[in-house]
């Protein structure tokens, strides 16, 4: 299911089961009698679960589900006041008091959650832009562009809502796409800007870093999937790859969509040695390595992406 749909049916879930314990609730507080003593303390009881709601609401959808909830309650609490109590002021009175108490109760707390959503997206743009800062200084030394970890991070985020993946675990393979390869930091200029063929030596040393950019990445907590797909980038669905020869599912679903991602980048963008192919020339290419270099599945999904999102990519994060 792709992500928006997911999102959606999340929140219909969610309010369904509001919807729910609003209903079980009032049908409780109406329905048990005010007398004798016992069913008195029953009908108090029931009248305390109205408090729950308005919090659940604020938790799941903020200040705005929890005005909604709490307003909701509000009126059918307040048909129930003046429909048990006819006539008897001080009662209503009191049962005015615990509806200002519902209000409290659901608008500060969906205040509070989002506030803190907004503190989390704050914390997490904050340190995507590091990140974004880290690879394109990593890029530029070794591409001379900024922008091919940032189009690679699109084409693989495409292929990931193609393939139904959830958005937190999109986000986690984007992380991992944009630092693929953190690890070259530790090969020399030497060896990373040769124009030439490298030597046998020269090569052993330039397959040393999805090793070391997964012994950078796997320190930092939120990046555990990432430093995965630092690791095993350059595998091959066929076991032909480096830097541990997996093969088909052994390597992680991210990785398999990342490396679709990487070479359409590497065969579209001009580089010292080669020019860009055409669409066409990417596709037939990525086709004929589907079930070999790449999982079959993921060429699938990258074919049926409409093709103006690529180029919408393609110019948006186009090389200076």
């Amino acid at each position: 299911m792709p992500i928006k749909g997911q999102v959606q049916t999340s929140a219909i879930i969610k309010l369904i089961i509001l919807s729910v314990i609003v209903l079980v609730v009032t049908l409780l507080h109406f329905m048990t009698p005010t007398e004798p003593h016992i069913y008195h303390q029953l009908h108090i009881i029931f009248r305390k679960l109205y408090f729950l709601p308005p919090v659940m609401a604020g938790a799941w959808f903020g200040l705005r589900g929890a005005l909604i909830t709490t307003l909701s309650i509000s009126i059918l609490f307040s048909l129930h006041a003046f429909l048990d109590w006819p006539g008897n002021y001080m009662e209503q009175a009191n049962q005015l008091g615990e509806l200002a108490g519902f209000w409290v109760v659901g608008l500060v707390p969906g205040y509070l959650f989002d506030r803190q959503k907004k503190l989390l997206i704050d914390v997490a743009n904050a340190n995507e832009e590091t990140l974004i800062a880290l690879v394109s200084a990593l890029d530029l030394r070794e591409h001379n562009t900024q922008m091919h970890s940032r189009r690679v991070r699109e084409y693989a985020l495409l292929i990931a809502r193609q393939l139904g993946i959830d958005e937190r675990r999109s986000v986690n393979i984007g992380f991992g796409a944009l630092l693929h390869d953190v690890g070259k930091i530790a090969v020399p200029d030497h060896i990373l800007l040769k124009q030439g063929r490298l030597t046998e030596d020269e090569w052993k040393e330039m397959r040393k870093h999805p090793e070391a950019g997964y012994g950078i990445i796997k320190k930092i907590n939120f990046l555990k999937e990432a430093a995965e797909i630092a690791y095993t980038h350059h595998e091959r669905f066929d076991g032909q790859g480096y830097p541990r020869g997996l093969r088909g599912e052994e390597i992680p679903y991210g990785a398999r969509i990342f490396m679709v991602a990487d070479v359409f980048d590497a065969l579209s963008s001009t580089r010292s040695y080669h020019t860009a192919s055409t669409y066409e020339e990417c596709t037939k290419m990525i086709k004929e390595e589907s079930g070999k270099h790449f999982d079959s599945k993921v060429v699938g999904a990258f074919l049926l992406i409409d093709r103006k999102q690529i180029e919408a990519i393609q110019t948006e994060y186009a090389d200076g």
